[in-house]
């Protein structure tokens, strides 16, 4: 087909298409507008980077520690520490414990790990003119001992008495001695005064 009669052809139809549009329903449904509003999403939140250290934890609240009890002096029990004042060989230490009370009390006393498992008396051993110790052994490990206790009873205005022995090599001490232990369920401590020995 010739262009020209291409061109009469589409001006013929215009007015048939025109005629159609108008013939066409005017009732159609209109779309109602939208009300419901559109999902927003969350702002974002700028991330700051990761520490480079650990944040500290809060601290827990710890119960209070209960400190151990303090052993007390008995006011009406007094010691003595007997010992010869010259010695060759092993020293034999008595103590004795001297009670003013008008009744009996008895006195019960561990195994001590430091002092080569012995009961009473507790002892220390300072060479005389150094004040260096000697007994016990500075940085020596303690005993595992059995865990026994030695109990004696001072009678009515009376006394008891706890005896050991010590290895010392020959030279001037002062002895300081004393008891650790229970007296009547109560832990107390009971000291002596310091005596010299001379060991050869």
């Amino acid at each position: 087909m010739k262009p020209r009669a291409l061109l009469l052809t589409a001006l013929l139809t215009l007015p048939v298409l025109a005629a159609a549009q108008d013939a066409a329903p005017a009732t159609l449904p209109e779309i109602p507008p939208v009300m419901t509003p559109l999902p927003v999403s969350p702002p974002s939140v700028p991330t700051s980077p990761a520490p480079t250290t650990p944040l500290p934890t809060p601290a827990m609240p710890t119960a209070p520690s209960t400190p151990a009890p303090a052993a007390v002096a008995l006011p009406d029990v007094q010691a003595n520490l007997f010992v010869p004042r010259t010695v060759t060989g092993k020293v034999a230490l008595t103590f004795t414990v001297r009670s003013t009370r008008a009744t009996p009390i008895t006195f019960s006393v561990r195994r001590d790990n430091e002092q080569n498992c012995s009961t009473a008396p507790q002892v220390r051993v300072l060479e005389v003119g150094t004040r260096a110790v000697v007994y016990p052994l500075p940085g020596a490990s303690p005993r595992i001992c059995a865990q026994d206790l030695e109990t004696r009873t001072a009678p009515a205005r009376g006394n008891v008495s706890f005896t050991r022995e010590l290895e010392l090599a020959p030279g001037e001490y002062m002895v300081e001695s004393w008891l650790t232990g229970f007296a009547n369920n109560l832990l107390v401590k009971v000291p002596a005064a310091p005596m010299r020995i001379t060991v050869k």
